[in-house]
């Protein structure tokens, strides 16, 4: 089932050939009459070039030179601009805000800027950097939003997947390791259920909530090694690696000591967000969308992406 539009629609996707951006663009075109025009800084790279069909249009531009003129001139014609773009302040917040209002500007009706997380609007200042700076560009895009041009922020928790579970530390295929107790419920969803619902949201012809939250499932994560034991019929070592007071001062103290190696700390504020069971989704939005049937945790991990 594809979702029911009025008309024909393009979307316009920064960022759209990495990983999720790609998976974006494949659920976009799931979706008859939409075509989608990728922005790239080099989109004559084969890799790029070959994504280039008939729904699907290739535009060379460094968002982060451009001018004002060229952003709008790359969004013209947008039903909505989705961004998929990943990097620090500069991008998440000067290039996103600066993208956002070349989409209001060539009429566009929506703006969806790469959150693709837990809720961080719940986080205190300062638990997590990356989480501080996607809170300063909502609340800056919240002065652009109008009735007729909408900022959704697409939030889903934890992408289920073994690549994130071991950039957070806590997964190497034969060890689960937490903080805390392991029990804290922890919000979870597949890249590609993701895509789906950044795809439905961008398309929709209905007013969409500021804060969209989807989501395939939610469990602590000794619940996932549960699952993950059952079907895969291995047992697990677990490792608790401290309590959360210990998790914030090993935070602290990797950031003290180690303050340019931001994959010393950046997984720790991530983990300090997610254990504390203080960034869970709101209610879920995603019976809007009855065509996409969320996996759950156990689905994702017979399907092998745990």
């Amino acid at each position: 089932m594809v979702l029911v539009m009025n008309g024909h629609k393009l979307v316009v996707v920064a960022g759209g050939t990495g990983r999720l951006g790609r998976l974006i663009v494949e659920s976009l075109l799931e979706h008859p009459g939409v075509k989608v025009r990728i922005l790239a800084r080099e989109p004559g790279r084969p890799e790029i070039a070959a994504m280039a069909q008939d729904r699907v249009e290739l535009v060379g531009i460094d968002l982060g030179s451009a001018s004002d003129a060229e952003r709008i001139a790359a969004v013209e014609g947008a039903f909505a601009v989705v961004s998929a773009l990943q990097g620090g302040p500069d991008v998440i917040i000067g290039v996103q805000l600066e993208l956002l209002r070349a989409a209001k500007a060539a009429g566009a009706r929506r703006f969806l800027p790469s959150d693709y997380s837990y809720d961080f609007f719940t986080l205190p200042e300062g638990v997590n950097v990356n989480s501080d700076w996607r809170r300063t560009l909502a609340e800056r895009a919240r002065a652009e939003a109008s009735p007729s041009f909408e900022v959704v922020h697409v939030m889903q928790g934890m992408f289920a997947d073994r690549q994130v579970l071991g950039f957070l530390g806590l997964f190497d295929g034969s060890t689960i390791r937490y903080w805390g107790d392991g029990t804290t419920p922890i919000d979870w969803t597949t890249w590609e259920d993701t895509a789906r619902f950044v795809a439905a949201a961008a398309l929709d012809d209905r007013e969409v909530p500021e804060r969209l939250y989807v989501s395939g499932d939610r469990m602590g994560v000794l619940e996932l090694a549960e699952l993950w034991q059952a079907a895969h019929g291995r047992t697990l070592a677990h490792e608790r690696l401290g309590s959360l007071d210990e998790l914030a001062e090993e935070t602290r103290r990797r950031l003290a000591t180690e303050p340019a190696s931001m994959h010393a700390w950046l997984p720790l504020m991530y983990a300090q967000a997610v254990f504390g069971g203080r960034a869970l989704l709101g209610p879920r939005h995603n019976a809007r969308y009855p065509h996409i049937e969320a996996e759950s945790v156990a689905q994702a991990i017979a399907r092998g992406v745990l």
